[in-house]
């Protein structure tokens, strides 16, 4: 493997050709337009034929689409007979006439049939004026990479290929944790669903306003978020209010995304306008004074439906058993889709959030590994203004047809991070065993970081010598400047107790360091997703990128020295399959991450780019009916010229300083399951065995052979929930439950100390009647006392105890 670093400036005419933006169908048409509903090889079903059907509440219009793909049924009715209207939800094994009567229940819209799988609506007493058209029949639209989920179960994604491309047909490991899912766990936050994904855990870095949201994948800490396909750098918190389905591409996807750590990425895809009118308000309640409201309203905006919008809120406010904690955070997200013509789509989106909360800064360890305070006790000053983060972020989206082979994609984006925090950070504990005291810093900061980014990608599909082609070229363009104000002092060392005694008041004079760092990117990348042999049974996949990087940054007004990277990166891989329901693959990638001119070693030198180099097979397997899959693969990864912390010299100095030359490797076996493996039934769940260590360390070879910080063996996770058949007594009600299971881990930053494994048990509830929904959600069930994460002995933080949360959702 060869790779090269090139000095030299970035041109900026190299982003006039960027942008992405995905590639959808068609919007759903007015009612009054041919409208076709299921699949035509089910058109001639007799009608007592037994399906599976699998419709949440929703509106009528949606629901008889997904009622007309999964029982092949068509339609006819009356123009604005569905306006208004909400369907009840129908879950199992049933003749699709029984299950369409449950669909309609309390409508008021009666059906006859008028032919083989033909069914005609209508509202009593509509009378002569009531014209029905034809088998108006709305084209039901299946899934696509970028819209919704029916179920725990994703078909496509685009994370993997930038592309539409069928998840079984991928060869690499793209699991997505779609809406559903979210609303059934009553996730809070970015971390409860990502989770559920194998190899996947959360930061231990609790000083980094982002280790809430950026993982740790493979083993390796994930370095910037994406949404939507793009970078959102230094984002402070994702309120789940507009997120739709988040996905996680296991191993190094340099050669779409760029500087990406070899582990995987996360890809947050948001909620997109819908042609039919729906208004949702959900109010939660819960422990430790909960309290969040939100809104999601979606529409047309015009007669022909060419212009929708829709709209999140969002409000939270929420107390901890941790003392001091409190959060109060908003969020709005508005986005407009324009349809011009036929083949041509324009998204603009919008974003807002801040969010006010004080450092959790977790509680410390004494030398004989007990906890010498309660869960509860904090070492920060209550005093304080803690974080008080603000995210603004604006992007366009514009998806051009020129034919049905030949595709543009064009995103534009801006995002802004501003946050300003004011908190007392642990350091270490220091003293004896019974007599330690905990050292304290104080640090005021003010921080904002900008980016534009621009990404373009031309797509064609073409055949050669019987060989399908999409092919794929795209450049990418990035801009980021980040300005950094610091003071920050130590404290004296305070006695460690449940009422600690902190005498400490902020300077009224703090003369703030100043830095300012800039950063350009240009990229320019090709991929051919190829498939051959007999019904296209072979998938082969090839791709490489050129990325140019560039970095500056000054300290105080004093320029340090440029930083100038570049390299080459490739992916190849192969997906072969054995029948309809089992496909093997196998795959190999390489990842750069140039590490900034503010990563230096002692002697205050740039560290070299980080690089990583994957080896990856796997078996995919799905049921016949398409309803539950798995995802089972072996990996090994090498990242070599990692970035890691000196310890003594931060110890000694305060300052952060990293080791250059370090190299480190993970590897192991994931599973993931997700999907309906039986009526009424929806699972998933992951389990990973991953072995991770450091390889090379010039600075302190007593770490070469250790386990790295953060990176437990065993991971688990699995839930399933059942929904009542709908003709039932307990019909509209569905129970749920889970478990997950951690090994024992180390801190992320001291590997030398060790947190316990911990199993935590999880139950959910939900009942819908007509347009009402009820959730309850029961969170560590038998009040399990654990250590979720630990940056080092000072700071570990234990797990949310015992926790209840309702939620009531009513939608319009």
């Amino acid at each position: 493997m060869t790779r090269t670093s090139r000095n030299g400036g970035l041109l900026m005419a190299g982003f006039l050709a960027t942008g992405i933006v995905v590639h959808v169908g068609d919007p759903a048409v007015a009612a009054e337009t041919p409208d076709r509903l299921g699949a035509p090889e089910f058109a001639q079903a007799p009608a007592d034929a037994t399906r599976r059907f699998d419709i949440a509440a929703q509106p009528l219009a949606e629901a008889l689409k997904a009622f007309g793909r999964q029982s092949g049924w068509q339609f006819s009715y009356p123009a604005g007979l569905t306006k208004g209207l909400r369907a009840q939800p129908v879950s199992g094994d049933l003749p699709p006439a029984t299950a369409l009567r449950i669909l309609l229940g309390g409508t008021g819209v009666s059906w006859q049939s008028t032919g083989p799988g033909t069914v005609a609506l209508a509202k009593p007493g509509a009378g002569a004026d009531a014209m029905v058209l034809g088998p108006i029949t709305v084209e039901g639209r299946g899934e696509s990479a970028w819209g919704p989920v029916e179920g725990y179960r994703a078909t496509r994604s685009a994370t993997a290929t930038k592309t539409d491309t069928p998840i079984s047909e991928t060869p690499a490991s793209i699991q997505v944790v779609p809406r559903q899912v979210i609303k059934d766990q009553g996730a809070q936050n970015l971390k409860d669903v990502y989770e559920n994904v194998s190899g996947v855990v959360q930061a231990g870095n609790t000083l980094n306003a982002q280790s809430e949201v950026l993982p740790f994948i493979r083993g390796f800490e994930s370095s910037v978020l994406r949404r939507n396909g793009l970078r959102a750098t230094n984002v402070g918190t994702v309120d789940l209010v507009n997120v739709e389905r988040v996905e996680v591409l296991k191993g190094p996807a340099s050669i779409l995304y760029g500087a990406i750590e070899p582990g995987g990425m996360l890809n947050v895809v948001t909620k997109r306008p819908q042609a039919t009118a729906a208004y949702d308000v959900d109010t939660e309640a819960g422990s430790y004074d909960h309290y969040r409201a939100t809104a999601d309203l979606t529409g047309p905006l015009t007669a022909d439906g060419s212009l929708l919008y829709r709209a999140n809120l969002a409000y939270t406010d929420e107390g901890s058993f941790r003392d001091g904690m409190h959060l109060d955070r908003v969020t709005a997200a508005p986005t407009l889709l324009w349809t011009p013509r036929e083949g041509t789509e324009v998204l603009f989106e919008l974003g807002y959030t801040r969010e006010k909360q004080p450092y959790d800064t977790g509680v410390p360890i004494g030398f004989n590994g007990e906890q010498l305070v309660s869960d509860s006790t904090s070492f920060n000053l209550a005093s304080l203004d803690g974080r008080d983060i603000r995210d603004y972020s604006a992007s366009y989206q514009l998806s051009h047809d020129f034919s049905d082979a030949v595709t543009l994609r064009h995103q534009l984006s801006f995002h802004r991070a501003h946050a300003e925090n004011e908190s007392l950070r642990p350091r270490n504990v220091v003293g004896t065993v019974g007599a330690e005291v905990i050292r304290l810093r104080y640090q005021n900061e003010d921080r904002t970081d900008d980016e534009v980014q621009a990404v373009a990608d031309l797509q064609s599909k073409f055949n050669t010598a019987g060989i399908d082609h999409t092919l794929l070229f795209g450049s990418e363009f990035s801009w980021e400047i980040s300005d950094f104000l610091r003071f920050r002092e130590n404290t004296s060392n305070v006695t460690i107790s449940d009422n600690p005694v902190i005498n400490y008041t902020p300077p009224s004079s703090q003369p703030k360091q100043s830095i300012r760092a800039h950063n350009r990117r240009l990229s320019f990348y090709g991929q051919n997703q190829m498939s051959m042999l007999e019904d296209g049974r072979l998938k082969v996949l090839v791709g490489g990128r050129f990325d140019f990087v560039k970095g500056e940054s000054e300290t105080d007004g004093v320029k340090a020295r440029a930083v100038h990277a570049s390299d080459f990166t490739f992916r190849v891989g192969s997906l072969y399959q054995l029948s309809d329901a089992y496909s093997v693959y196998a795959s190999a990638a390489q990842s750069f991450e140039p590490q900034g001119n503010s990563v230096l070693d002692v002697n205050d030198n740039p560290l070299a780019p980080e690089t990583g180099e994957q080896l990856e097979i796997g078996v995919k397997a799905e049921t016949p009916d398409k309803r539950f899959s798995a995802t089972a693969s072996v990996f090994y990864l090498k990242k070599e010229n990692v970035g890691v912390v000196d310890s003594a010299h931060q110890n000694a100095t305060g300052d952060i300083r990293y080791i250059p030359g370090v190299s480190q490797k993970a590897e192991g076996f994931e599973l993931d399951l997700s999907g309906s493996p039986i009526a009424g039934v929806n699972l998933i769940g992951s389990y990973s065995y991953t072995q991770s260590q450091t390889l090379e360390n010039p600075e302190d070879t007593s770490q070469v052979g250790q386990r790295l910080g953060n990176v437990p063996v065993h991971k688990a996770r699995l839930w399933a929930s059942y929904d009542f058949p709908q003709d039932t007594a307990l019909g509209g009600l569905s129970l749920g439950g889970g478990v997950r299971y951690v090994s024992d881990n180390r801190a992320q930053f001291d590997t030398a100390y060790i947190l316990d494994s911990y199993w935590v048990a999880d139950l959910g509830a939900k009942y819908t009647w007509r347009s009402m929904t009820l959730n309850l959600n029961v969170y560590n069930l038998f009040d399990t006392h654990f250590y979720e994460r630990a940056s080092n002995q000072a700071i570990v933080h234990p797990g949310e105890p015992l926790t209840v949360l309702g939620r009531l959702s009513m939608t319009f």
